[in-house]
C-alpha cells in the first residue's frame, strides 16, 4: 500500500501518531489527527467526533481499545483500520525480526539488536517503525498486541513469540481475543519464514499450530529443542557456550535463547554465540537495586501481570518477600495461588487492589496490607531482616492506580530503599 494521495485518519496523537505524521508527510499523504487530550499540532483536540471518518484509512494509537466507538463505526462503515506498525513497515528495506509475547519480548528484542551489530531496533520499544521509514539493514521490532490486532499484511521474516500468560483483558475482551491477536504475528508469513517458539510454553501446540514457515524451539526442560540450556550451558546448532553468569536467571535465560535463535536466523551462528557475554538486561526486570543491613531489594517492577511475577518467582533458589499489588487491569490472579505458597514467605499488598489480594492469599501465605510505597518498602524491611531473606518488588498489576508507569513506579521505590538505607546507616 502506497500512503501517497492517501488520507489517514490519525486516532491519538502521541509517539507513534507523531511518527506516522511525519511518514505522511515524507511520502505526500494527508492526515487528520484527532486526540482526545488537548496536544498542539492535532485538527481536533479534546474529544474524538465522527469527523475522522472521512478519511481513507484509520490508524488509531496502541492504547485505544477495540471497543471504542469509533473504532466500531469505522467497522461498521468498511473503513480499513490499520496499525501504525503495519504502514511504518511497508517501508523497511531488509530483513524485519519481529518479537511478541507477554513477557519478556522488551529484553529478546534488546538483546537480539545487541547481539546483531548494525541493526536497527523500534516499534513498541524503542522508536516506532515509521520513524525507521526508508531505511535498509535488519530491523528488530518488538510488536504488542494492541499493534498486531490492527495489521493486514505485516509479514516479519523471523517471528518470535515468547511466551503466553492472561494480560491486557480489558482491551481484549477476553484471554482467547488476546492470545488470537498475539498468533496474528504468523498469519502472513511464508515457507521461508521462521517462526521461533518457546516448547515449555503452555500454548505451545496452538503456536506451532498457526506457524506457516519453519519452526525453530526452545526450551530450558526438553534438550530436543533447537536451543536448549540446562542453565550452565547454552546448546545451539551453532555449538555449546557457557552461560554467563549475569544471565543465569530462568527469564533470562529464555530470553537469551530466543535471542541466539532469532540473531542467528539472519547472521553466522558462531559469531553470534561468541558475543553473548557483552549482553546486558534491560532494567527492572528482577534487578538488584540496594541493600540494607544485609537486605537485597530487587526492582522487578516491569512484572505487570501473573505470569511475570511467577517467573520472577523462580527465578530465585529460595523464598523472597514480595511486594505486590496495584491495578490488576481484570486478571485472575488467583494463579498466583501456588507459586506463593512455594516462592513468598510473606506478601505486602499494596495499591488499588490490596485488600483483594489480602482476602485471595492469606489462606496459602501471610499477607500485609501497606498503605504506599513507603509503608511497603518498610515492611518488606522488617520481615526480610528478621527472617534473612530479600525482598522482591514484582507487583503483577499494572502501575496506573498510583503511577505514571512502571519506571515511575520503579523510580519511587528505589528511593524509598534508599531512603530506608539512610536511617539505619
Amino acid at each position: 500500500m502506497d500512503l501517497k494521495g492517501r488520507y489517514v485518519g490519525i486516532l491519538g496523537y502521541a509517539r507513534s501518531g507523531r511518527a506516522l505524521r511525519d511518514l505522511l508527510d515524507r511520502v505526500g499523504g494527508r492526515y487528520f489527527i484527532s486526540d482526545v487530550r488537548s496536544v498542539e499540532g492535532a485538527h481536533e483536540r479534546g474529544e474524538n467526533t465522527y469527523r475522522i471518518m472521512g478519511t481513507d484509512i484509520i490508524s488509531p494509537s496502541p492504547g485505544i481499545p477495540p471497543h471504542n466507538r469509533i473504532l466500531r463505526r469505522a467497522e461498521a462503515s468498511s473503513i480499513p483500520i490499520i496499525s501504525e506498525l503495519e504502514l511504518g513497515w511497508r517501508y523497511l528495506s531488509g530483513k524485519v525480526i519481529a518479537i511478541t509475547g507477554t513477557n519478556g519480548k522488551s529484553t529478546v528484542a534488546h538483546f537480539t539488536h545487541s547481539l546483531l551489530k548494525g541493526s536497527f531496533v523500534g516499534g513498541n520499544w524503542g522508536v516506532p517503525v515509521s520513524s525507521l521509514a526508508f531505511r535498509e539493514g535488519i530491523f528488530v521490532l518488538e510488536v504488542s498486541s494492541f499493534q498486531l490486532h490492527y495489521i493486514r499484511d505485516f509479514r516479519p521474516d523471523v517471528a518470535v513469540l515468547t511466551n503466553v500468560s492472561p494480560d491486557h483483558l480489558d482491551w481484549h475482551g477476553s484471554f482467547q481475543a488476546y492470545l488470537f491477536d498475539k498468533l496474528r504475528i504468523f498469519q502472513n508469513q511464508r515457507r521461508d519464514d521462521l517462526a521461533i517458539l518457546n516448547l515449555d510454553d503452555p500454548y505451545f501446540p496452538i503456536a506451532r499450530g498457526r506457524a506457516r514457515g519453519d519452526v525453530m524451539t526452545v526450551s530450558l526442560t526438553s534438550p530436543k529443542a533447537d536451543y536448549y540450556s540446562d542453565g550452565r550451558t547454552l546448546f545451539t546448532p551453532h555449538g555449546k557456550a557457557q552461560v554467563p553468569p549475569h544471565l543465569g536467571s530462568v527469564p533470562n535465560l529464555y530470553n537469551l535463547l530466543m535471542a541466539l535463535a532469532a540473531a542467528s536466523a539472519v547472521a553466522d551462528g558462531r559469531d553470534i554465540l561468541e558475543s553473548i557475554g557483552s549482553l546486558r538486561p534491560l532494567p527492572h526486570r528482577v534487578e538488584p537495586v540496594g541493600e540494607v543491613d544485609g537486605v537485597v531489594f530487587y526492582d522487578d517492577s516491569k512484572g505487570t501481570n501473573p505470569g511475570a511475577t511467577s517467573m520472577a518467582l523462580r527465578s530465585f533458589a529460595g523464598k523472597v518477600i514480595l511486594i505486590m499489588g496495584g491495578d490488576d487491569k481484570g486478571l485472575d490472579l488467583s494463579v498466583l495461588e501456588d507459586v506463593l505458597g512455594e516462592k513468598a514467605a510473606v506478601v505486602i499488598a499494596m495499591g488499588r487492589n490490596r485488600y483483594d489480594i489480602e482476602r485471595m492469599f492469606s489462606h496459602v501465605v501471610p499477607v500485609i496490607v501497606a498503605e504506599g510505597m513507603g509503608d511497603a518498602v518498610r515492611r518488606a524491611f522488617s520481615e526480610a531482616k528478621r527472617r534473612g531473606l530479600p525482598v522482591l518488588l514484582s507487583p503483577a498489576c499494572a502501575s496506573f492506580d498510583m503511577f505514571k508507569n512502571y519506571a515511575h513506579r520503579s523510580r519511587v521505590f528505589r528511593e524509598e530503599v534508599e531512603k530506608l538505607r539512610r536511617r539505619t546507616s
